[in-house]
């Protein structure tokens, strides 16, 4: 079936200018700054991290008066480019260089100024908000079901003897983390605010991008039917399927070694660093937690419970997973893991160390693989269980 390119207007009409706007005071914002680095305002938020210089943002490789001046001059046009998305009427001839445009936009906001921060930035907060609301919410959960009710009594068991035996959640290690934690904007400043508005700005311009596009070709701007043969369902399913074995195995190096934290002789520091910052202890175990959590998440994008809900799930039980429910985390962690991957291996690389360590890093580390092959896995997902398109009402299999 042909998409209707009547359709596909009303498509781009409906869903451009709303995201265009933000993106155009987006990029103004960004402008307005930039001109202010370069006329010598301070707190540049892209250039070499202080005290030990490191470069976090791929930008820092550039004077920051360079890197100012193209954030300036990449900013205040992109106003008008910003809202050039909004026209429903330009050829695909007029049109090319907006896109290319669009395109370089999203490099430079997407990812060289964004870094491995907004990684740092969402893992803090999973732990100190997503764990504790994960945790309550699936205990609820395994609490109301007769089956699941056993092994909750014996998980609590076992947080107590760790409890018990190591002192984990002893008051001097919550009150360590709370201090630590307080201390941290002092430190940072507003560097981490500048780099996840970059990157949230970079990925507005992507949206941008791939819409444009679409419509470009005569695509449907909202789904992008008619797409190719590796978008149907029965063959996204077998390349997803090694996409999403590669996505789970990738956080697991990391969660098994933040385990280890728990036993006498923890892998790549010692027993008495550990006593000595119990804080770091205790947040530690709980990325560790994290990495794990994801690793099993990620597997239900190719078993049943990724798709109807477990029935240890509360008040939702039994009913089909919505499937933006499962595609935007997905897509939000691909992308973070795709635009902190530069910045992480320059960082953790050295050319000090030898080629197996610096392979042992990566593989703790795999933020280049793991993004990858969990955007594969979440389009393969999406692509499997997508219906029929509310604008161009082309039916799931193209």
């Amino acid at each position: 079936m042909r998409t209707d390119q009547r359709l596909v207007g009303e498509a781009t009409a409906r869903t451009t200018p709303v995201l265009a706007v933000a993106v155009a005071i987006g990029s103004l914002v960004f402008g307005a700054w930039g001109l202010a680095w370069v006329l010598g305002a301070g707190g540049y938020p892209f250039g070499k991290v202080p005290p030990d210089g490191d470069r976090l943002s791929m930008l820092a490789f550039l004077p920051e008066q360079w890197g100012a001046g193209l954030i300036a001059v990449l900013g205040l046009l992109g106003v008008p480019a910003a809202v050039g998305h909004a026209r429903t009427e330009w050829s695909p001839a007029a049109y090319r260089p907006l896109l290319w445009f669009t395109g370089l936009q999203v490099v430079v906001f997407g990812l060289l100024a964004p870094s491995v921060m907004v990684v740092m930035t969402t893992g803090y907060l999973l732990v100190l908000v997503g764990l504790p609301v994960a945790v309550g919410f699936l205990a609820v959960g395994a609490w109301r079901q007769p089956a699941t009710r056993m092994a909750l009594l014996a998980i609590v068991v076992v947080v107590a003897a760790l409890e018990l035996s190591t002192g984990l959640f002893d008051w001097g290690a919550i009150k360590n983390l709370a201090a630590a934690i307080a201390e941290g904007p002092e430190k940072v400043g507003t560097r981490p605010l500048f780099v996840l508005a970059a990157f949230l700005l970079g990925a507005g311009w992507a949206v941008l991008g791939v819409r444009g596009l679409r419509s470009a070709q005569g695509r449907c701007s909202r789904c992008g039917r008619p797409g190719g043969r590796w978008t149907r369902p029965e063959v996204a399913g077998r390349w997803g399927f090694w996409a999403t074995v590669v996505a789970v195995l990738c956080p697991l190096p990391y969660g098994v070694l933040r385990m280890t934290w728990l036993l006498p002789n923890p892998v790549g520091i010692t027993a008495a660093e550990l006593e000595a910052e119990p804080g770091i202890k205790l947040f530690g175990l709980g990325l560790g937690l994290i990495a794990i959590g994801a690793s099993i998440a990620t597997l239900g994008l190719i078993r049943p419970w990724g798709e109807t809900w477990p029935r240890w799930i509360p008040y939702a039980a039994g009913r089909p997973v919505p499937v933006k429910a499962v595609v935007i985390p997905g897509a939000v962690a691909a992308t973070l893991l795709l635009v902190g991957s530069p910045s992480l291996v320059q960082l953790i690389w050295s050319a000090d160390a030898s080629m197996l360590t610096n392979l042992g890093h990566l593989l703790v580390f795999p933020f280049p693989v793991w993004g990858a092959s969990v955007g594969l896995a979440t389009a393969a997902y999406y692509y499997r269980r997508r219906g029929q398109c509310t604008v161009c009402r082309e039916p799931q299999f193209t």
